[in-house]
């Protein structure tokens, strides 16, 4: 990650903490405390406001609802707040950026200018030098905007970010020739803000004539990604001779907004890190105009937050006719999927194939949505099809071994065992030592009661790669059980409840590997446990059977 202050952060912070020490603490301060605990910031702004209009004056109840009104979008009420704070002189770290993002989306300029000398002590240098740069673009001053990126130079930045944004900025004002001069200039580093450069980068190549030289950079980026498919959609634009522009940082706006996300990237943060993200990325979606980019990175902090709903409704902002459009569809059907609304996320993923998306991506996420809602067959169709778009595609795909690992997954579930192991031997074929392949295929061995050697083998490798899996381990220690080793499975199998102490497979086999080695109240004790932890319908049957009768073996003993 790229490395930026962390004294802002930790400063920031201060006032939040510092609050919770208070000696006057009343019934709406605790639930602003525990609603930011869950990550609820519209409720903890409400409660702070509220505070506030009763006439609480302690500044960190001002800051926390200053925080907490960016946190949840209320960028209105915040900057008003802001306003307020100001004329009483109440101090915040956040104060000063959040009344220079108001000025420049009034379009103050020189009034957001004023502002940042006045709170000069309270903001990083990075962002100072950047808003100035790019207010300095945006009132068409370029030789300021140079002189101040130039500033970076001075920095702790790892990267050379001043030549970065000032080929930008040249790529603003139609200077694509200059732009690209300073991109094939020294620039250090670059390739640490990802996605983000590649697409600049290929589209100030193309805009000056080089076609073949964005393709052939942009081919080296796609089959070097995992999450490739916005490049992809660039490559196949440019490759069909489609009317290219710039397809970010189309505005000065969205500079400041790049900066915003830096930050909300980097630092060493102990408390409140999920706030303090938040509060960066929302005001670099606000700054934006809610441009596309910027709106996935707030859905990509609220979803990390848990906040799945405002996640989906940040994601449904994202226009149809962006390059970012098929990215954000496919975060959305995750995150629908993720929170069993498996219909709305296929019938997102079914437009987006409709639409002429038809991607390997599109696809491999359908297959996970059937998949999730365990509708197998369609999940093996879908798969299928995952592969088929891939025959058709220019790259090498790094995930095609998860495709194989899905389908054998979908086809065991359907009890198609043969191409099931077919297909986890073949993605062990692009990843030999994949724990969870190894421990899924292995594990089907064991239950079938197959090659029980090779099984193990491939558990005890799967173990050895991830010895922190408690599912793992318990293979294991199921597969020493099949093969009449009871003593030796004891200790992985305490290992394995160690881990997964609720889950109640674990706790099952844990029961059975204790009746063998003689340990039988332990075993009605774990047998009962495992009932705790809603097992599905044919295990509970099995506990039950066992809690009446114990556990008896193929040949009635």
């Amino acid at each position: 990650m790229v490395r930026l202050y962390s004294i802002f952060f930790v400063t920031f912070l201060c006032s939040i903490c510092a609050s919770q020490g208070s000696t006057s603490i009343s019934g709406a301060f605790l639930a602003s405390r525990l609603s930011a605990s869950i990550n609820d910031f519209d409720k903890s702004a409400t409660y702070t406001v509220d505070m506030i209009s009763k006439g609480n004056k302690q500044p960190e109840i001002y800051n926390d609802a200053l925080l907490f009104l960016v946190a949840s979008g209320n960028f209105e009420e915040a900057y008003s707040l802001a306003n307020t704070m100001k004329k009483l002189e109440i101090q915040s770290p956040a104060l000063g950026l959040t009344l220079v993002i108001g000025e420049i989306k009034e379009k103050q300029f020189n009034r957001a200018l004023e502002i940042m000398v006045e709170f000069g002590d309270q903001l990083p240098d990075v962002l100072k030098t950047s808003i100035k740069g790019w207010i300095y673009v945006k009132i068409g001053n370029l030789d300021s905007a140079i002189r101040e990126f130039s500033n970076f130079r001075d920095s702790e930045l790892s990267f050379d970010l001043g030549s970065y944004y000032s080929s930008i900025a040249y790529a603003q004002l139609g200077e694509y020739s200059k732009a690209l001069e300073m991109m094939r200039g020294k620039m250090k580093n670059l390739k640490v803000l990802g996605e983000s450069y590649e697409i600049f980068r290929s589209n100030i190549l193309y805009l000056s004539d080089d076609v073949t030289g964005a393709l052939s950079l942009l081919g080296d980026d796609i089959g070097s990604r995992l999450d490739n498919l916005t490049l992809k959609k660039l490559y196949d634009n440019m490759k069909e001779r489609e009317t290219v522009v710039l397809d970010i940082f189309k505005t000065p706006e969205t500079g400041i907004a790049d900066t915003l996300i830096l930050f909300a990237g980097g630092g060493n943060r102990e408390v409140n890190q999920n706030l303090i993200e938040i509060f960066y990325c929302q005001l670099a979606h606000y700054i934006s105009g809610n441009e596309a980019r910027f709106n996935i990175r707030l859905a990509q902090a609220l979803a990390d937050s848990n906040l799945i709903d405002e996640a989906i409704n940040t994601l449904m902002m994202v226009e149809k006719s962006h390059l970012f459009y098929p990215k954000s569809k496919l975060m959305l059907a995750e995150l629908l999927t993720e929170s069993s609304r498996e219909e709305l996320a296929i019938k997102h993923l079914r437009d987006l194939i409709d639409n002429d998306t038809a991607s390997f991506e599109v696809y491999e996420a359908l297959g996970n949505a059937y998949r999730h809602r365990e509708n197998f067959e369609l999940a093996e169709i879908a798969y299928s099809d995952a592969l088929v778009a891939n025959t058709h595609s220019d790259f090498e795909n790094k995930k095609l071994w998860l495709i194989y690992f899905f389908r054998g997954i979908a086809r065991e579930q359907l009890d198609n065992y043969e191409q099931s192991m077919m297909d986890l031997r073949k993605a062990l074929e692009f990843v030999p030592e994949q724990p969870q392949v190894l421990n899924y295929l292995g594990y089907m061995l064991i239950e079938r009661r197959e090659n029980l050697d090779e099984a193990l083998g491939m558990i005890k490798l799967a173990v050895k790669q991830s010895p922190e899996s408690g599912y793992i381990v318990d293979s294991l220690a199921w597969g020493l059980y099949q093969l009449g080793r009871y003593y030796e499975a004891v200790v992985p199998m305490e290992k394995a409840i160690e881990l997964e102490p609720e889950d109640p497979i674990v706790n099952d086999h844990y029961g059975d590997v204790l009746w063998k080695v003689g340990r039988k109240r332990e075993s009605y004790f774990q047998w009962r446990r495992a009932l705790l932890f809603a097992p599905d319908e044919e295990l509970n049957s099995k506990i039950q059977k066992k809690l009446k009768e114990g556990l008896i073996d193929s040949f009635g003993n």
